[in-house]
């Protein structure tokens, strides 16, 4: 078993998040008394020496610092980002029997993340370049939206003299100012709250404002009300469809609310990209997208309280399932694997 005494805990992490990434995991798992255990296609593997509880404990505090392991005492968890040369990914502190343990996501994307190199659909790239309004990327947990999200974010850092904040929870990329200068507040670190970090960012001379999760009413309150107020807004709503996307974010105030959020989105919504991720035919996965474009039909049913299912959708939507078509077309899933997905969202 591999102890604490014997080890420098950075190298000693570092070394274990290499082997797991030269493996192909996804994952990888450090609880205490365990051998390290590695996701890959077949299952989850166990890979090298038992580790000890102190020697989890001297890699947390290494990796995480104080602040983190504070927030992760008041919240049960506490996450940070990952970059070890070009190794990419999220690092999940947490919990077990009294002990911490370590849970690491792998980023198998490109160091450099575009809207090309994602596949974002053309339409995409029309909602940046707008000058205020609001733009939703949804999807189910583990999606892939939050990649779509950065690589918006790093659209607008390339192109777009502005002033961009993002307040975040947790922090998941490292983001360097380009044309746009980039500031970057973390809930639990740098904010207590989301609602606090959107305030924040509003009084500070801000263009653009990037979300990755409405926590509460509050939050959502203060969305709406910077994309009301001029601001592009990009938030990250969790939800199945572009359509259930509008109706949790309408669902997460109270019935005495529902008009005046219905008429904000009616009057800012620029666009809600969804999306899921797929495997490819060769080694990895690939996000397939679902747009919903906002037209006077669109508008106005949102504004008499129509049924948020089924929405009517303007020039340049996409469905998921033509785009389903389209990855077959091009060869980089497999017909099998679409049918699936389109069996998949029949059974809902």
């Amino acid at each position: 078993m591999t102890d604490a005494s014997t080890i420098d805990p950075t190298a000693a992490f570092e070394d274990l998040v290499r082997a797991a990434h030269e493996a192909g995991a996804t994952d990888l798992h450090l609880a205490p008394g365990e051998r390290p255990r590695v996701r890959i296609p077949s299952g989850l593997t166990a890979q090298g020496e038992a580790l000890s509880r102190e020697a989890i404990d001297a890699m947390a505090r290494a990796t995480f610092g104080e602040a983190r392991l504070a927030l992760q005492a008041r919240e049960g968890s506490a996450q940070r980002p990952l970059r070890i040369g070009e190794i990419r990914g999220r690092v999940t502190l947490s919990m077990t029997r009294g002990s911490y343990s370590l849970a690491v996501r792998f980023n198998f994307g490109p160091l450099d993340l575009t809207l090309e190199r994602i596949r974002a659909p053309e339409v995409v790239q029309e909602w940046l370049g707008a000058s205020h309004g609001l733009i939703v990327v949804a999807g189910p947990h583990g999606s892939g939206k939050t990649t779509t999200l950065h690589a918006m974010t790093e659209w607008l850092n390339e192109h777009r003299s502005l002033h961009l904040c993002t307040v975040e929870d947790p922090l998941s990329y490292e983001i360097v100012s380009k044309q746009a200068l980039v500031q970057q507040r973390e809930v639990g670190v740098d904010v207590p709250s989301t609602a606090a970090g959107i305030t924040a960012a509003l009084a500070s001379d801000l263009d653009a404002l990037v979300v990755t999760a409405l926590a509460d009413l509050e939050a959502l309150s203060a969305v709406l009300h910077a994309a009301e107020t001029g601001h592009l807004v990009l938030v990250q709503v969790h939800a199945n469809s572009a359509d259930e996307a509008l109706e949790r974010i309408v669902e997460a105030t109270p019935p005495s609310m529902h008009t005046m959020v219905r008429r904000a989105l009616s009057e800012t919504l620029r666009g809600v990209i969804c999306q899921r991720l797929v495997p490819k035919v060769d080694r990895g996965r690939v996000a397939v997208y679902e747009t919903l474009v906002p037209d006077e039909r669109l508008q106005a049913t949102l504004v008499s309280g129509g049924r948020l299912s089924g929405l009517p959708r303007g020039e340049g939507s996409l469905s998921l399932s033509d785009d389903l078509t389209s990855l077959v077309e091009t060869r980089v899933i497999a017909h099998d694997t679409a049918e699936e997905v389109r069996a998949r969202l029949q059974r809902g």
